[in-house]
């Protein structure tokens, strides 16, 4: 990406000034960022040490941006899948392109998100079964008093 954002590698934070310009860009590309993590151990992958700074979007997307030892970022992961980029040496057209594909991807993003299931504790118990039995209860009492009811009528309409 651009040598203007170049990252301290090792004291890389929250108040790191490359990562206020990152926000700052992508608020200017239309992306509505609403948190900046950023991993406290290195990493080592095809053997390069790494720090990922993980920024995540009002939608729910996930932006990983995995920066080396100079402080330069050698790859961005969206939403867990690494994504290539045309203009990796202009800094506001990289974060462009990554800004366009979270648009491009959103729906099949919502999609995925809401067809992943989310088991509940074990421990916790759903108030389920006995909310079916209250209603079935509520129910059947209900029955009664419109039968009693229909009685009622009936004896009225025949005297």
């Amino acid at each position: 990406m651009a040598a203007d954002l170049l990252f301290s590698f090792d004291d890389l934070s929250n108040k790191d000034k490359a990562v206020k310009q990152l926000e700052k860009h992508f608020k200017r590309a239309g992306a509505n960022l609403v948190s900046v993590e950023i991993e406290p151990r290195i990493k080592r992958t095809s053997g390069v040490s790494y720090r990922e700074i993980s920024l995540t979007f009002s939608d729910s997307q996930v932006v990983k941006l995995r920066v080396k030892k100079p402080g330069d970022i050698f790859q961005v992961l969206l939403n867990k899948k690494v994504m290539p980029l045309r203009h990796q040496d202009d800094h506001p057209k990289a974060i462009g392109e990554i800004v366009q594909a979270m648009d491009r991807g959103r729906t099949a993003f919502q999609k995925r998100l809401a067809k992943a299931k989310v088991q509940l504790p074990k421990r916790m118990k759903t108030a389920a079964p006995r909310m079916e039995k209250r209603l079935e209860e509520k129910r059947d009492a209900l029955k009664e008093a419109v039968e009693d009811a229909r009685q009622q009528l009936a004896e009225l309409t025949a005297a």
